[in-house]
Formats: C-alpha cells, sequence, structure tokens
C-alpha cells in the first residue's frame, strides 16, 4: 500500500514514505486514568541517600509532565492538578491525533517521519492525514508489541477526528506545541521559540509538558524550565536530581551500546549543561535568546 493511499483513504494502518515503514498506532485508549510517567512539581520528595536536596522554587514552577493522554485521560489530569489555568505543552514532532477520544500516532523507526521537516511542514502533513481519516469510511490500526493498544474491531462512522489542539482547547485548557524530533535535543530555533513563550507567560499559568513516552523530551523540557526559573538559587545537580526524584529521566543514563540512542543523547547531555550556563548568564543580566548566547 502506498503512502498517498494511506494518507488519503486512512483505511490501512501500515504505509510506506519511500523506504520508511510508518504504522498507524493507538497510542492510548480513552479511558479515565492518569497518563503513563505523570508527575507534578508539587510532589513530595525524599532524601536522596541521606544527602538534603535543594528544593527552592519547584513547587512554585506549577508544572507536570507525562507521556501521551486520551480525552478522558487528559479530563482526569485536569482534575488531578486542579489548577484553574492549566496549557498543554505539546512536545511531539511525529504525526498524532485523536480518534474517538483516543490518542493516535504514525510510528516509524525511531519516532522519527518527521524529522528534518519545518514545523509547518510537519503540521500540514498531520492535517493531511487526520484529513484522510475523516473521509475515510473506516479505519484499521496497526498491532506494534510495545507501542500500541489493540483494537478489536476498525473504527466505522460515526468517528470523531481531532488535532491534539482541537481536543486541548476543546476541554478549556491552553495549548503550545513545540516541534521537537524523538530521541534528541531541541533545535535552537525551538529552545528560542520556548524561552519568548516562558518570558510571556502569565504567572498563574500551569504548565503541564508531554512527548510519546513521558521521558526524553519531558524531562527535557522540564529541566529547561526549572533552569530558567531556578538557576539563580539551585545547582545544576540540584535541578536535575529533582526532577529525577518526581519521576523524570536520568539523562546520564545512556547505553554506549545503542547505536541510535547514544549520540543524540550525549548531544543532549552537553546542551542541558550549556542550557544551564546560559540560564545563569540571564540571572546576571543577559537579555538575549539563546541563539544570541551562543554567538559569545
Amino acid at each position: 500500500m502506498t503512502n498517498e493511499h494511506n494518507q488519503n483513504s486512512g483505511q490501512a494502518g501500515t504505509s510506506e514514505i519511500g523506504k520508511l515503514k510508518v504504522n498507524q498506532l493507538i497510542d492510548v485508549d480513552n479511558i479515565h486514568v492518569l497518563p503513563k510517567r505523570f508527575r507534578m512539581t508539587t510532589t513530595p520528595i525524599q532524601s536522596v541517600d541521606g544527602d538534603s536536596l535543594n528544593l527552592a522554587g519547584l513547587a512554585e514552577l506549577k508544572a507536570s509532565g507525562s507521556g501521551m493522554f486520551s480525552q478522558k485521560g487528559l479530563q482526569c489530569m485536569a482534575q488531578t492538578i486542579g489548577h484553574m489555568s492549566i496549557t498543554i505543552v505539546d512536545l511531539r514532532q511525529e504525526s498524532h491525533g485523536f480518534v474517538n477520544g483516543m490518542a493516535v500516532s504514525w510510528y516509524g523507526p525511531n519516532n522519527g517521519t518527521n524529522k528534518g521537516l519545518v514545523d509547518t511542514e510537519a503540521k500540514d502533513k498531520e492535517r493531511l492525514i487526520l484529513d484522510g481519516l475523516i473521509a475515510s469510511p473506516s479505519i484499521i490500526f496497526d498491532q506494534l508489541e510495545g507501542k500500541s493498544v489493540q483494537l478489536a474491531e476498525p473504527i466505522t462512522n460515526p468517528k470523531t477526528i481531532m488535532t491534539e489542539e482541537e481536543l486541548v482547547t476543546g476541554e478549556g485548557l491552553g495549548y503550545q506545541r513545540f516541534f521537537v524530533t524523538d530521541h534528541h535535543r531541541p533545535l535552537d530555533m525551538v529552545v528560542d521559540q520556548f524561552i519568548a513563550f516562558v518570558k510571556a507567560l502569565p504567572s498563574d499559568t500551569w504548565l503541564h509538558f508531554h512527548c510519546r513516552g513521558g521521558v526524553g523530551r519531558t524531562t527535557s523540557f522540564m529541566l529547561m524550565y526549572d533552569m530558567l526559573r531556578n538557576s539563580g538559587e539551585v545547582s545544576k545537580e540540584d535541578i536535575i536530581q529533582r526532577q529525577i526524584q518526581i519521576g523524570g529521566k536520568d539523562m546520564k543514563s545512556v547505553d554506549p551500546n545503542d547505536t541510535f540512542k547514544y549520540g543524540p543523547a550525549m548531544e543532549r547531555l552537553d546542551f542541558i549543561d550549556s542550557f544551564y550556563k546560559y540560564c545563569i548568564h540571564v540571572q546576571e543580566g543577559f537579555e538575549g535568546n539563546w541563539s544570541k548566547w551562543l554567538e559569545g
């Protein structure tokens, strides 16, 4: 089956873009439970090996993170957070959306099907795929072990298909997207966009960060947010450790035998180190963005 057929009809899941195999998956079923790896910066933290951890400013961040959620999962999450003003921060570059409240996505090798696309290209591609599902009388999803929810029957009309922005804003929440390739650090342009977003953020806003699994990209941006807010009072090591303690990824835990992930993981570690230095310079009065700071 060609990719053109898959995008225009939405019927069968697996397709090929050139030589790239793409699976049409259900990420999360539409049930009223918290998403995987849900955590909040207000989560109580125990001391690590008897050492005290600097928690200054952590709870005041008003932030949380998780993996992908369904429509009912989003409702459950909003109830758990219990804040009046919540903005969902979508970190997924890969095409994704919602079918009858279930989270769905198009998954290729290493979840990098949109790598190299600019934001508008990725967004237009996603819209085209979802429009294909709307036009299709029947939708069949692929089964990928460990990556998808199994569905016994195809989905037929009537059906509700939405982008994440449409679903989130329909629930009365704010929405912001940053296009980040899975397993990679954000591009410098994206870092600049995030810094500008944080600078303009109303003080009463709760941010919920998410990617597909709630691990690498979510932890990266929660670290960045923590550093932007608290680098003047809290060391880089304590910021990293307290994000681990509430349920984030230990970025130093990298398998050198993983030929695909090891290189990007090391680049991400270097980026986090440099970003903390940038935040210190901001605390000292530097007013430029990340790219300007890199120019030296």
